[in-house]
């Protein structure tokens, strides 16, 4: 989504600014502080540099010339708004004005200012009489401005390297000074976290630490100067061995429990960052601060930080500890018990995958942690992070070992209803993991599962995650008739459950489910949920919704039920015609909807035109099998029509591919998900070929653009974790292939006929017989990226054109601000933006004139802080009307081009002089029936 600045939008931020401005000369300081709080989400409205530029100007006037209640009312807005402060274009003009309030006498008036340097930061790091300030405010004997030195300090080390490596004298000498008190001293050593600008800083910043670690052995100072010693080798990369030492050394000799708990915290920050230069004497020495220490507070951070290890690679360095750290896994501390045995787990999963570990290993691993997660409470919620460290190490035990599946999966379910809420999710999660590695083991679940749903009291709160257990089930593990058997029997005891909840959230609750089915391809269970409460909701938007994937099941239903049986070609045939009618309906329910589903309806529509893909591709295998016998004619308009299908199905990958770049804001599921779908495309044009075209051996299909850098669809399973690659969709394409690579060979030297047709209609048979599912980001958007433009010259009103003379140029400026809705960290990072600016002509004045199709310009301008701008100077070689066709597109840190971006057109006329002086003299004429026109005379 995005939007554009019109001349409307311009005018409007004109009259905010002006009642802005207004407030700020009012005489009442209660009117100037309201108007200086609105300044936020005016340049939130209009993030432009004309008015930005504006508005801080103004914002620095007021600051000059105001008391100190006021300017400390702009500091917080500067600071509110700092993400906007690189679009001050008059950056000069706005420093002198808050540059001469630090002349001032007034301490409190000079340590504001202070503050305000170190907010706007960003865009006055290099000033020279910025730093020397600073310098001077450092050596201010008033506290409030000291204070404020230091706060300007931190913020301009942050930014400037030149500041950081002038400063670091000063900041050197009052840190060992005895003068200084110990509570400033605390202060400015974080600032020698940010001195990370060079390799020399850094080196004199690491030795005047360790040298104040000697010289100052008081407790505050020691935590701190660990604490920034940390922070500097994170950032840096640089004496990370040396650090490890160092903080081994504390951990292991001090005397006090404070510094050596923080010892160890600044332990566990370095192992999640840099684990691979751990060897094993420090893995020894980390062991030896988990032997030694006298409280379970430190034993268990010690052992969180070799878990964490242990996830590394740096596990094949840790083989030692396994028999070491058996006595803690028998400890009554559960974090101490759960860490030991993630550890040793992890190392006997590594053995494993060498062949040099015993089975019998395994299984006591799995019964110490089966019988610690029984006799824990985990039901406080401190305790959430052990509970899942304690499952997945059951979860990987069985995946090293299947033949413990069994008596893990018992396990689970003997935890299942002594827990509740995030708890019984994780459990029902581990369930699923569990019993995906082993196939086969769940067939006596079901029955458990729908026992403890029938006796629980907590059927609200249990009904959506049990269903997820089920929902996953079918979709992996059973075949069709196992799968109609038991989904005879969940499904009705299912919906009862849900239908019979007295709870006002019931409906929601079944719309969960519903939504949960259809993510995972089980359309039994959310279509009855979907038509129930589309006859139940009142407001027409989503009644439209509901009918909509209601539709859609209805359509998976039919081809489901027709490809998993042994349909003839007009049952199939006939099927898919009536699943595309019902996907069209589908289409318009969801473009009724408000606000329609633009991904949906994409999506759907991709989807109406890979079933109407597979009917074509059917319908030929029709006619072969009924052709007569084979003449060169015939194979020749038979290889036209299997042609004609490879290119159907490279044509849909390309849709799918298209709209896989319009996802910008989709999480990675559905992207990998969407990747598949274009895939499986791909596969199936590539063994139509090579069966009946190129006859060619069958080889892997690859995406048609390196924009689908998922997963690719032939892979090894271990490589996606996604629940379609894996199983339903990336399972089928992996046999299809396998199957083409076994049968294509025996055919591929026979003349094209009936073989040939039954082969292409049971892969064709094989895809159809898997669900397609409605990816996550149809239901649940986590994010939001809109990209706002503006023109300059700015777009006219309708009807309306921008004038400009032949032979001249038309200079286009694009700026763009990105803006970005969501509580949810963005999945990708926004590198930079690709401008795309494309004329063309309307209408040209000459009809006699050669056309000249003007040139497309493209740029790549980086993104800074959510703002982009660049300019174009474009060439109209002919008089007449042009469209200006101007398209913003996303680029991320991988490279990938994502057309979400907007898109603008600009009318341009191009006159020559005579015809402008004509128009002019046109203008001048009085008009007819004008008062002042004469009437004419008639000749008699």
């Amino acid at each position: 989504m995005s939007e554009g600045l019109t001349n409307d939008t311009r005018q409007e931020a004109n009259v905010a600014l002006m009642e802005v401005e207004k407030g700020l000369r009012s005489s009442r300081v209660g009117d100037q502080c309201e108007a200086i709080v609105k300044f936020p989400s005016l340049i939130d409205r209009f993030p432009f540099p004309i008015l930005i530029n504006a508005a801080y100007l103004k914002l620095a006037e007021v600051y000059r010339t105001s008391i100190n209640f006021l300017r400390l009312n702009i500091l917080k807005v500067l600071q509110v708004t700092e993400k906007h402060l690189n679009k001050i274009t008059s950056v000069d003009e706005f420093l002198r004005r808050i540059y001469s309030v630090i002349h001032s006498n007034d301490p409190i008036a000079r340590a504001v200012t202070m503050r305000v340097f170190g907010s706007i930061a960003s865009i006055v790091a290099d000033k020279k009489n910025v730093h020397h300030s600073i310098h001077h405010g450092l050596e201010s004997t008033d506290q409030v401005e000291a204070s404020a030195a230091i706060y300007a300090t931190h913020c301009l080390c942050e930014h400037s390297a030149i500041f950081a490596a002038g400063v670091y004298d000063k900041i050197a000498t009052m840190i060992q000074g005895l003068t200084t008190p110990v509570e400033k001293k605390l202060d400015l050593i974080p600032i020698l976290d940010l001195m990370h600008h060079d390799t020399e800083t850094v080196t004199q910043v690491r030795d005047l630490c360790v040298r104040l670690l000697l010289s100052h052995p008081s407790l505050s100072l020691v935590s701190a100067l660990l604490q920034t010693l940390t922070t500097l080798t994170l950032h840096t990369l640089v004496h990370s061995t040396d650090q490890v030492k160092l903080l081994l050394y504390y951990a292991q000799g001090d005397s006090r429990k404070v510094i050596r708990q923080k010892a160890l915290s600044q332990l566990n920050k370095l192992v999640s960052q840099v684990p691979h230069i751990w060897s094993k004497n420090m893995i020894q020495g980390l062991y030896l601060v988990v032997d030694r220490a006298g409280r379970d507070k430190e034993k268990s951070s010690g052992l969180h930080a070799l878990y964490i290890l242990s996830l590394s690679a740096a596990v094949h360095n840790m083989t030692f500890l396994k028999d070491k750290l058996l006595p803690f896994t028998y400890s009554q501390s559960a974090s101490l018990a759960i860490y030991s045995i993630g550890v040793v787990t992890n190392i006997i999963v590594a053995m494993h995958k060498k062949g040099v570990c015993e089975c019998a290993e395994v299984v006591e691993v799995v019964k110490m942690t089966m019988e610690v997660c029984l006799l824990t409470d985990f039901r406080e919620l401190k305790e959430h992070c052990l509970f899942k460290v304690a499952l997945s190490s059951l979860v990987r035990l069985t995946g090293a070992h299947h033949d413990v599946s069994q008596v893990v999966l018992d396990c689970l379910l003997s935890l299942l209803p002594l827990l509740l809420g995030v708890h019984a999710s994780v459990v029902c999660q581990a369930l699923v993991s569990t019993a995906t590695i082993t196939s086969g083991a769940w067939m006596h679940i079901i029955p458990k599962l729908m026992e403890y749903l029938d006796n629980t009291a907590n059927t609200q709160q249990m009904l959506v995650p049990v269903t997820a257990v089920f929902v996953q089930l079918f979709a992996s593990e059973f075949s069709q008739e196992a799968r109609e058997e038991h989904m005879s029997l969940v499904l009705p005891k299912l919906l009862s459950l849900l239908w019979g909840l007295e709870h006002p959230s019931r409906l929601w609750l079944a719309y969960k489910v519903a939504r949960k089915a259809s993510i995972m391809g089980i359309h039994e269970i959310s279509m009855p949920i979907y038509s129930r409460l589309s006859k139940l909701v009142t407001a027409v938007k989503y009644r439209n919704w509901l009918n909509a994937l209601c539709q859609f099941c209805e359509a998976q239903s039919l081809v489901l039920s027709a490809a998993r049986k042994s349909a003839t070609y007009s049952d199939l045939i006939s099927s898919l015609c009536q699943s595309s009618s019902m996907v069209h309906n589908a289409i318009m329910f969801l473009k009724a909807s408000d606000p329609p589903s633009l991904f949906g309806v994409q999506f759907l529509s991709v989807h109406a035109s890979w079933l109407s893909t597979h009917s074509q591709l059917l319908a030929t295998c029709v006619s072969l099998s009924t052709m007569p016998p084979p003449s060169s004619d015939l194979s020749r308009s038979t290889e036209k029509k299997f042609q004609e299908c490879v290119s159907q199905f490279q044509l849909l990958s390309q849709m799918y591919d298209k709209l896989y770049t319009t996802l910008f804001d989709a999480d990675p599921s559905t992207l990998e998900y969407v990747t598949l779908l274009q895939q499986s495309c791909l596969l199936m044009a590539s063994i139509i070929s090579s069966i009946t075209c190129s006859r060619r051996p069958l080889v892997s299909p690859k995406p048609s653009t390196p924009s689908s850098g998922c997963v690719p669809v032939l892979a090894p399973v271990e490589m996606s974790d996604n629940f379609n690659t894996k199983f339903l969709l990336g399972q089928i394409c992996r046999s299809v292939y396998q199957r083409a690579q076994s049968a294509g060979e025996s055919i591929q030297s026979l003349p094209i006929g009936e073989k040939h047709s039954s082969l292409l209609k049971e892969f064709c048979q094989m895809l159809l017989s898997v669900p397609v599912c409605l990816p996550q980001y149809m239901f649940v958007s986590l994010q939001q990226t809109t990209v706002k433009l503006a023109l300059s010259p700015p777009i006219p009103p309708t009807g309306q054109h921008i004038s400009l003379i032949l032979d001249t140029h038309l200079t286009l400026k694009v700026e763009g601000v990105i803006q970005h809705a969501g509580k949810q960290k963005m999945y990708r990072s926004l590198r930079a933006v690709h401008v795309r600016v494309k004329p063309e002509v309307e209408k040209l004045v000459s009809h006699n004139t050669k056309t000249l199709e003007p040139k497309t310009l493209e740029l790549t301008e980086p993104v800074e802080k959510d703002y982009f701008q660049t300019q174009f100077v474009l060439a109209l070689p002919l008089p007449g009307y042009y469209v200006v066709h101007i398209e913003a597109s996303l680029l991320d840190n991988h490279g990938t081009v994502w057309h979400t971006g907007h898109k603008e057109t600009l009318p341009v006329v191009v006159n020559t002089e005579e015809n402008l002086k004509l128009k002019s003299k046109e203008n001048l004429l009085p008009r007819p029936g004008s008062g002042d026109s004469k009437q004419p005379q008639r000749n008699n």
